[in-house]
């Protein structure tokens, strides 16, 4: 039986997510009375496990995402988990006005940004024809337009968390040296001592960031990397 016509499933009791997903969600490190941030949010799929962390003692998660189509999908997820601690906000851009309105508001600020998606291609071998070194070329350019946006909205002492489901460097070890020289006000956290606090157990990574790959962990191939905002420097412009 598909898990989707189950009852556990219609009573939004279960989600089907990779494994790969889950941890990505997990190392938010989102706890009850934070202000959440899922900035590209898609259909809620990391949105419903932040939501679930908080629990039901405060705090909640904002979930943005530029297409209102997604949105109205993820509106038909949480409505079935009864999820009653996110506000969903469709921006016009990663220039959207209301960036700059709560600047500094969120504790925790998950940037799962827009891929080549290379990591799902045990899942969808398909796409592998369908990339061109252009569009890769423009997932580059955009990732840093949407990271520079989505980091003014961490607080002081609060953490950005990027990550994508990518196998490139160009999208991810690149990217973290890309924005650490332009945004001095960040630092990054390793990702062992993050692991060590959500998940425990051994963490896969060896270095400060966590790939993750069908061949080494049998998940999705992820990157992420956490950054945590020092307090002594201003908010970014």
């Amino acid at each position: 039986m598909r898990i989707g016509g189950t009852t556990a499933f219609r009573n939004g009791l279960v989600e089907v997510q990779d494994e790969g997903s889950q941890i990505i969600a997990t190392l938010t490190d989102a706890r009850p009375g934070m202000t959440l941030v899922d900035f590209c949010a898609s259909v809620g799929g990391k949105t419903l496990a932040l939501a679930a962390s908080l629990g039901e003692d405060g705090g909640g998660v904002i979930a943005c995402d530029v297409s209102a189509r997604r949105m109205q999908r993820m509106t038909v997820r949480l409505r079935r988990a009864g999820t009653r601690n996110v506000h969903r906000r469709v921006l016009a851009s990663e220039r959207d006005p209301w960036i700059a309105e709560n600047a500094g508001s969120a504790d925790r600020v998950l940037l799962d940004v827009p891929c080549t998606g290379t990591g799902t291609w045990r899942r969808h071998p398909e796409a592998k024809w369908r990339l061109t070194p252009g569009a890769a070329r423009a997932a580059v350019k955009r990732q840093r337009q949407i990271v520079l946006s989505a980091c003014r909205l961490v607080k002081p002492g609060g953490r950005l968390i990027y990550a994508t489901c990518s196998l490139l460097p160009g999208e991810n070890e690149r990217q973290v040296d890309w924005l650490l020289a332009r945004r001095p006000e960040f630092t990054p956290v390793p990702v062992g001592e993050v692991w060590a606090e959500t998940l425990g157990g051994p963490c896969p990574a060896t270095g400060s960031v966590l790939r993750l790959s069908p061949a080494s962990t049998g998940t999705d191939g992820f990157f992420a990397a956490v950054f945590k905002r020092r307090a002594e420097f201003p908010a970014p412009a």
